[in-house]
């Protein structure tokens, strides 16, 4: 390895090389990427599955939107730049868990 790449890592993919971001090793970056790209198709699912349920109209094409609006996010591969997928593992669990309660809430 020479000295001018000595603080970068690199991880085969089918693509070819993923740069690692500094501080962060392979695993770690790969971890993040996967939970980001869960959490959105989670979120997604979720809000298919609210306006599925819902009954007011103006509410269900809010569901369907957001639905939509993450569908979009996720092919759109954005979520795998780290300054997008950090924010995602950092609130959507929350998210998730709210739309959950929500989702359990429209099944009763």
């Amino acid at each position: 390895m020479s000295s001018e790449n000595k603080g970068e890592q690199h991880g085969s993919s089918a693509h070819g090389m993923l740069p690692v971001p500094p501080g962060m090793d392979l695993m770690e970056y790969l971890d993040l990427r996967e939970k980001a790209e869960s959490y959105i198709r989670m979120v997604g699912y979720l809000y298919v599955d609210l306006a599925f349920h819902e009954e007011n109209p103006e509410q269900k094409e809010k569901f369907e939107k957001e639905s939509k609006r993450h569908s979009t996010l996720l092919k759109s591969m954005k979520w795998m730049n780290m300054e997008a997928a950090k924010p995602i593992v950092a609130e959507y669990p929350e998210l998730i868990r709210r739309l959950r309660e929500k989702v359990k809430g429209s099944d009763a």
